[in-house]
């Protein structure tokens, strides 16, 4: 047997599940769930063509024009497969064995993949039990060891954020610290704040972007990061060859050129919030309000967030049970989508809580 580097060895990964989605409610994965009209789709394939298949991906393209959207040079560009492929990058290219890493907690899994595989030093500021932290708790964890601090803002799975000026303090105490602060936006439109202006002030700071979320192309794989020339050009010496692929390229393009596919899906998707609030409230289920594409019910524990996760599934609706980590213990994390899907699943919910539940409806609040 020929053995892997032993933090390799160490790491553990989850299979992806082998299920069929396809025909399920799918609320458990925060993509947009919205989805494209037919008439955008056939537009869409109609820009494939014989050459697109057949030839590498003219990668370059992408960057001139997601420069022009960003208002940003190309050089501060760096596309990826992902964001977390662009995360990645930010590890590949500059922690190291022992180096410092922060984290919130808890947060994105990938950032705790990433550091085992790097072998970082990995320091969790713990969310409190009414899902808040300090910009001091947070600075009270950088010390001259720490070559890297990873915020997703709005962050998964609280969907809590830190307000501007707290923000602020972590990224320049960083600077200060001759820190990296990679501030993660996938969740940007539902939380229409973003951190880009300050690239220029701040040169520790490092932006990523999703297009899988707001943009609606979760099967893309396609992100990026934005920061200045010289973290970009290191980003890209750990770089595949072609950073995506050309399908990847066609459809980040298009959605960039249609910004009206992404308002028409905001609007839809507040819509779709409010009718999911109002119908949790309506059957007496506790519920919690994010700035990102999802909203938390809380369970009396996690054992009854898992058996309600069940049932759904039963009915063809997929949520996100499971949390281990306080302050999730409990909670039930469901993607927002369509009035219309919102009224599916609470019709599911409701049918799940008049059934033979193991709790009767005014226990599971």
């Amino acid at each position: 047997m020929i053995s892997p580097k032993p933090n390799i060895a160490r790491l553990s990964r989850h299979e992806n599940a082998a299920l069929d989605r396809a025909g399920y409610l799918c609320l458990d994965k925060n993509e947009d769930i919205i989805g494209f009209d037919r008439k955008i789709i056939d537009d869409m394939l109609s820009k494939v063509d014989s050459h697109m298949i057949s030839a590498y991906p003219m990668v370059y393209k992408l960057y001139e024009k997601a420069a022009g959207w960003l208002g940003t040079q190309k050089g501060s560009i760096y596309v990826s497969s992902g964001s977390d492929g662009a995360i990645k990058s930010v590890f590949e290219a500059y922690v190291g064995k022992g180096d410092g890493v922060v984290i919130l907690h808890p947060t994105y899994a990938m950032y705790y993949v990433y550091s085992d595989m790097f072998e970082a030093d990995l320091k969790k500021v713990r969310f409190d039990d009414d899902f808040s932290l300090s910009s001091g708790d947070i600075i009270s964890a950088i010390s001259p060891k720490t070559k890297l601090v990873c915020i997703a803002n709005p962050n998964s799975p609280t969907g809590t954020v830190i307000e501007e000026g707290e923000l602020l303090k972590i990224i320049d105490f960083a600077d200060k610290n001759r820190t990296l602060v990679l501030l993660d936006e996938a969740y940007y439109g539902y939380y229409p704040v973003t951190y880009l202006e300050y690239i220029e002030r701040f040169k520790n700071l490092i932006v990523t972007r999703s297009f899988t979320k707001a943009y609606g192309l979760g099967s893309a794989r396609l992100g990026l990061a934005v920061s200045n020339p010289e973290i970009i050009s290191n980003l890209k010496k750990v770089r595949p060859i072609y950073e995506v692929n050309s399908f990847a390229i066609l459809l980040g393009s298009y959605v960039i050129d249609h910004p009206e596919i992404f308002k028409e899906h905001m609007v839809l998707f507040r819509e779709g919030k409010e009718c999911l609030l109002k119908g949790l409230a309506r059957i007496g289920m506790k519920s919690f309000d994010t700035y990102a594409n999802f909203v938390l019910i809380k369970m009396k524990d996690g054992t009854e967030a898992m058996a309600l996760a069940d049932r759904l599934k039963d009915r063809k609706v997929l949520v996100r049970a499971g949390f281990t980590e306080e302050p999730m213990q409990g909670c039930i994390r469901v993607n927002v989508g369509t009035k219309e899907q919102m009224n599916r699943f609470i019709k599911a919910l409701s049918g799940v809580l008049d059934s033979a539940f193991a709790c009767k409806r005014g226990q599971v609040r």
